[in-house]
């Protein structure tokens, strides 16, 4: 259910009212001295015909303004004697064309298409080719048009170009603008209807928009040019119909799909409507249901509802929408179907959701239990929300119902419960009862003399207040709406008009007005728009009588307040059980169920899993089983760090890590998704409570997100609680029984930095020649005849050598080993020890039984020290490692599932978590738990309904054949004919399926048109072979061909989470400073936006604001007013001037961009992906998957000084996320990794460590500490 999702109406006046879908009052559009007769409206946009019978638009609800920008090529040739010069040949292009130079583009001739857009600066230069920085006049070389163009000017360079841009805003937001009429006089051809739609036409450029009209004069008329970045379009163009058609009301549906009703009650149907022909190419007739005629029709995507002149309503079946434009079956349907009711007008809106006016009491109606699978729906159910008590209304019957004793104010669009102080008494109001009447209640056709009548009894209603006799503080803004230029009118200015703008609702309203009370009216409706209207079927609007979430306003009585106090009461006897018995044994529980153990190799192997927990102890076991009762193995409950879903369509699956166990994940495969959902949430539940997690994590959380869409938590605060005595962290490793002969290794998870302890305890064995402590660094990779690991990096090496009577001491650098220092021999062979290395700043202290033996100079920095390896014939009793920060390894990282279902997420210090999901849409976590699956774990505080929508893609592949040309007949050695993107697996149509009962399809399979590298009119991609460069243009060498076929598919669902505005976004970053949260995100089209507003306590903040840019970005990072972006071909930019006064700053520079000749891919692009910004560094994953860090990145220098780049790793990375000294990041099989060794010396680290398995997608470390 989207936050600005509006169902709009007109009344008996004229006036348009809008109703949130989150809200449940009726809100009125600022009245400008113009009624309306009739509007249509998709998201955003709302078209109109006003009482002038002139057409006019609306632009509502777009966070992000309109933003068009304009290009211009400035082409010069060298002349032998000139040089360069803008005199070219007659074959050339224009001197300023467009890209492809077949189009005059001078700078001059581009102008404004309408006093609705605002010029947003002057003309400037694109200084960057494809993330290379140009010269200051941003010229780029080639040897003649068109060719190549590169930075670099050489001796066969014959022609340059530069690129002018310039960005133009749509400025007319939240107001009403006039569209030019068709004739200079308005009245000599007026408009009667009009409609808009078309947002949804298969395979058509995203935000294509169809508007169609009628004329007084009968004739049809369609808007060219109408897009979401084109809201006003170019030109009316006239669509003939056949002759003796008149007619008087159109509907266009969202895949472009025209209906038309003529005077006399029949319909017309546009056919062949498509991405290619959006006015389609004839018309066909549609009978109207037997003994009837029509009067109104309203077209959805698989649906045409329509009412009668008799009331009546009527569906027409096998409307099918993805089919309309070339299947005349599916745009006409085959028959009517009579709805039960009585209507006078209808409209059909997202989903195919159906509202209609009812006949007798002229209220709205909602068609409840549409669904795609049963497009009639079960019930009318009439929607009852209060209505703004306007000043401009001339209804005298101003009423306030009993049941509904607040009043609402008019602040936010979205409102719930807040309630407005009001100089308005309404008393003794209407108590008649405006339950929705059932199909079997709903009267068909009542007599006007038997409707009741209504006895209003208004008293002390006091209207001389200050909201109806003001002066306006904006009256511009009140002036009636008047056609400027040629196109478009408009009024009022949105960034300065702000007392009538309301930015929330994304609608403009009279401030003075808003302080008036809401109450329920004796409203007639007239006309109701659905178009722009998305209804939640399963959490439906607070709008019904009876709908569930309804207020119960006895549920404050007094009465129910002092029985609560009783029973509170009883709680106060102190009385003494000591003599008295359990009643019940408290003991444990056990839960069983048949499974399969599924191996790395996806292996399925037969068990029986049996769940012990006993609540008193807080401890529970696993046990698997054999089909034949023989015990597989025991597993603690506590050992388990993470419960992931790992789910396959129609193979339900749980992942549970053991990090402690030799095998560190065990997966598991249940029956049915029912048993998967019950185990997966009772398994979450007892491993909380064994670690004690519970409620809002703490700020320096560490979040990921898995493959699967499921949000994990990392709280590190209870392990930095372990402080021992003295200020220390200590860590007990086990030792008892470990293999000490043949080397034992351990992690030291901190490294070994100054204050650093290892103590170690135990007995030398009788027979022993030597035994050794190394304090040493990462293995490397090294290739001999073989790829193998060796230490090459030792920073402490105490050998003890009773064969030579000595202990040596020694440090090996680069694989070599240093000078040795020798010190006498301290033990005896058999003798009890215990060891104590001290880490000072500028050596180690070795005491052994707790006497001072020896001193070590460092000889290599301790902080490269990330294992200790104990090897010889000894046996240890006990090894304890002391630091000064908390001590957290992998096996003691609890990751909780929090709920919710997204793409990625972006932490802070202070709290605040922001995510992305999959169709892009922004999220904002509320502090709950649970949710969906997980329901009734952390209760139901913060929950909300969440739904996100994946696309799956699948490529059907042909190679060309001499006889037949391209078939679906390949070489034995080719790809699958039906393919994923790689060609090695196998994807059929017809065998995708869904990962999930939560998961429902949304669309059919259709062939994309927007696959990257060009499509021709049928979808194909060539090449001349698999895999190869592929193109949309044939060429005689291309002998094979792909297309990609793509549908849809939605979860429902629920988490801790909640929507933040409507703007899609690609990336977001966030940065905490005190009470303030910065924010800033890339959106889909690759502008940087900020976020005012947010704060701990008010996470979703206010607005967004544009920062004007030539660049588009994809990727964006901010530290401590340091702010670095992405751009789309890989390039990297800081922005200048930002600062407390300026959040938005001045301008983008280029940075140099990294050049990494290790790679994994020789083939990937070299460009940058992604960035992640600390307060002295900047570390970046390149799309060939290397890291790079750029150093000493400050307020100061931020542009950073010098590349590092980390080579230290055998796979590619796909995303990285740091804050200070702290640096995860995910590698492109889906595991975790953590850097260890990062300080303010060593930028980059010493080795990765893992931490998870995965797999994942995306890991924030945003909020952690320093």
């Amino acid at each position: 259910m989207s936050s600005n999702s509006l169902l709009f109406s007109i009344n008996n006046e004229g006036k348009v009212y809008a109703l949130s879908t989150s809200g449940s009052c009726w809100r009125e559009f600022m009245y400008l001295g113009l009624e309306f007769k009739t509007l249509s409206a998709v998201p955003h946009f709302l078209w109109a015909v006003g009482g002038d019978r002139q057409i006019y638009l609306h632009v509502h609800g777009l966070e992000i303004p309109i933003r068009v920008k304009e290009e211009s090529y400035e082409n010069e040739r060298w002349l032998p004697l000139e040089g360069f010069s803008g005199r070219l040949l007659p074959t050339d292009r224009y001197q300023f064309s467009s890209q492809d130079g077949t189009k005059d583009r001078s700078i001059e001739c581009i102008r404004l298409p309408s006093m609705a857009w605002q010029w947003e600066g002057d003309w400037q230069l694109e200084l960057a080719l494809d993330g290379q920085p140009l010269d200051h006049d941003g010229w780029t070389y080639a040897v003649d048009f068109p060719a190549q163009f590169g930075t670099v000017k050489q001796w066969k360079s014959c022609v340059r170009r530069r690129k002018w841009i310039r960005y133009r805003k749509f400025s007319a937001m939240n107001s009403w603008c006039a569209i030019a009429p068709l004739h200079k006089d308005p009245t000599q051809e007026p408009f009667i209807d009009i409609t808009i739609g078309g947002n949804q036409i298969p395979y058509a450029s995203p935000g294509t928009l169809s508007v169609w009209s009628i004329t007084a004069q009968g004739r049809v008329m369609y808007r060219v040019g109408v897009s979401t970045t084109s809201p006003e379009g170019l030109k009316w163009i006239n669509v003939s119909i056949p002759p003796n058609c008149d007619i008087k009301q159109i509907s266009v549906g969202p895949t472009g799909l025209v209906w038309a009703l003529l005077w006399s009650g029949r319909a017309i149907v546009r056919k062949g409507i498509n991405k290619d022909c959006l006015t389609g190419e004839a018309w066909l007739e549609v009978k109207s249901p037997t003994e009837t005629k029509l009067t109104t029709v309203s077209v959805g995507f698989n649906a045409v509802w329509a009412v009668s002149s008799d009331s009546r309503v009527w569906f027409r079946k096998g409307i099918e929408g993805n089919a309309v434009g070339h299947s005349e079956t599916a745009a006409i349907g085959n028959g009517w179907l009579e709805i039960n009711g009585n209507m006078i007008h209808i409209s059909v809106g997202i989903n195919d959701q159906v509202f209609a006016i009812g006949e007798s009491n002229k209220g709205v109606y909602w068609r409840s239990g549409i669904t795609p699978a049963e497009l009639t729906g079960k019930r009318w159910r009439m929607v009852q929300a209060n209505m703004q008590l306007s000043r401009t209304s001339s209804s005298a019957s101003i009423i306030s119902s009993a049941s509904n004793p607040k009043h609402h104010s008019l602040g936010l669009l979205n409102e719930n419960t807040i309630e407005l102080k009001t100089n308005i008494n309404l008393r003794n109001s209407w108590e008649e009862s405006h339950s929705a009447p059932i199909e079997n209640t709903l009267p068909l056709k009542p007599s006007k003399e038997l409707r009741p009548k209504k006895n209003v009894n208004v008293e002390n209603i006091d209207l001389t207040g200050k909201s109806y006799e003001t002066t306006l503080k904006n009256p511009r803004a009140w002036s009636p709406v008047r056609s400027v230029g040629s196109v478009v009118g408009m009024e009022a200015q949105p960034d300065s008009d702000s007392s009538v703008f309301d930015v929330d609702s994304g609608m403009y309203f009279d401030e003075e007005v808003s302080q008036t009370a809401w109450g329920t009216c004796d409203a007639t409706w007239t006309f109701i728009e659905a178009g722009a209207c998305s209804i939640d079927t399963i959490q439906v609007p607070h709008w019904f009588s009876d709908s569930k979430n309804a207020h119960n306003s006895d549920i404050t009585a007094k009465w129910r307040s002092q029985i609560l106090d009783c029973l509170k009461s009883r709680n106060s006897f102190n009385i003494d059980l000591s003599n008295f018995g359990l009643a019940i044994e408290e003991k444990g529980w056990t839960r069983s169920c048949e499974a399969r153990l599924v191996s790395d190799n996806n292996i399925c192997e037969d068990s029986i899993l049996s769940l012990y927990w006993h609540a008193v102890e807080n401890a529970g076991t696993l046990s698997v089983f054999q089909p034949d009762g023989t015990i597989k193995f025991i597993l603690n409950l506590g050992e388990i760090t993470s419960i992931t879903s790992s789910s396959e369509p129609g193979c339900p699956r749980i992942t549970l890590t053991i990090p402690n166990q030799s095998q560190r994940i065990i997966k598991v495969q249940f029956i049915s998704e029912m048993e998967q959902e019950e185990w997966f949430s009772v398994l979450i539940d007892i491993s909380s409570q064994i670690n004690g997690l519970s409620g809002k994590p703490s700020t320096n959380s560490i979040w990921i997100v898995t493959s699967y869409g499921d949000v994990l938590n990392w709280d590190p605060t209870p392990a930095q609680c372990n402080m021992d005595k003295n200020g220390k962290y200590v860590k007990e490793f086990q030792v008892f029984g470990k293999d000490i002969v043949t080397g034992f290794t351990t992690t030291l998870h901190n490294n070994f930095l100054p204050g650093s302890v290892l103590k170690l305890s135990g007995c030398l064995f009788d027979e022993i020649n030597r035994f050794h402590i190394n304090l040493q660094g990462p293995e490397v990779l090294k290739q001999r005849h073989k790829i193998e690991t060796e230490v090459t990096e030792i920073p402490l090496h105490f050998n003890v050598r009773f064969d030579e009577s000595t202990v040596v001491c020694n440090t090996k650098k680069s694989g070599c080993w240093d000078y040795e220092e020798r010190h006498p021999l301290p033990l005896r062979p058999g003798q009890e020890f215990s060891i104590k290395i001290i880490c000072d700043y500028n050596e180690f202290i070795i005491n052994i039984n707790d006497s001072k033996f020896c001193s070590y100079k460092h000889r290599l920095s301790p902080e490269s020290i990330t294992s200790a390896l104990i090897w010889g014939p000894v046996k240890l009793y006990t090894m304890e490692y002391y630091s000064t920060s908390a001590i957290i390894g992998p096996d003691e990282m609890i990751w909780r599932t929090m709920g919710g279902y997204l793409r990625k997420v972006e932490s802070c210090r202070n709290g605040v978590v922001w995510g992305i999901c999959h169709d892009h849409r922004v999220w904002v976590y509320t502090g709950g738990w649970g949710g969906g699956i997980l329901k009734g774990i952390g209760g139901s505080d913060g929950i909300h309904p969440m739904t996100d929508t994946q696309t799956y893609c699948i490529y059907e592949n042909q190679r060309w054949n001499p006889l037949s040309g391209y078939t679906s007949t390949g070489l034995p050695t080719d790809r699958y004919m039906w393919s994923d993107v790689t060609g090695k697996h196998k994807r059929t149509r017809e065998h995708t399926k869904l990962l999930s009962r939560h998961w429902h399809w949304i669309s059919e399979w259709m062939v994309d048109y927007n696959t990257p590298g060009g499509v021709d009119n049928e979808g194909w991609q060539y090449a001349t072979d698999f895999p190869a460069p592929y193109h949309g243009k044939k060429v005689f060498t291309d002998c094979v061909r792909r297309r990609r076929w793509y549908r849809k598919a939605q979860i429902v669902t629920e988490g801790p989470w909640i929507r933040a505005g409507s703007t899609a976004l690609l990336d977001i970053s966030l940065w905490a400073n005190d009470k303030t949260v910065s924010v800033w995100a890339i959106t889909l089209a690759g502008e940087a936006i900020y976020r005012t507003g947010v704060t701990a306590t008010t996470p979703v903040g206010l607005h967004w604001e544009h920062v004007n840019s030539p660049h588009t970005f994809v990727s964006i990072s901010i530290c401590n007013s340091v702010i670095w972006a992405v751009g789309r071909k890989g390039e990297l930019y800081y922005r200048e001037g930002v600062s407390t006064e300026n959040p938005g700053g001045i301008n983008w520079k280029l940075i140099e961009s990294p050049k990494c000749a290790f790679t994994f891919n020789p083939k990937a692009a070299t460009g940058t992906k992604l960035v992640s910004l600390t307060n002295s560094a900047a570390w970046v994953v390149l799309m060939n998957g290397v890291i790079a860090v750029r150093t000493d990145v400050s307020i100061h220098q931020l542009e950073g000084k010098q590349w590092k780049y980390l080579t230290d790793c055998e796979l590619p990375f796909k995303h990285v996320s740091c804050m200070d000294q702290e640096v995860w990041a995910v590698q492109n099989d889906g595991t975790l990794h953590r850097r260890v060794g990062v300080t303010a010396h060593n930028a980059v680290g010493i080795a990765w460590q893992l931490v998870h398995c995965g797999p994942l997608v995306h890991v924030s470390a945003r909020g952690c500490n320093a």
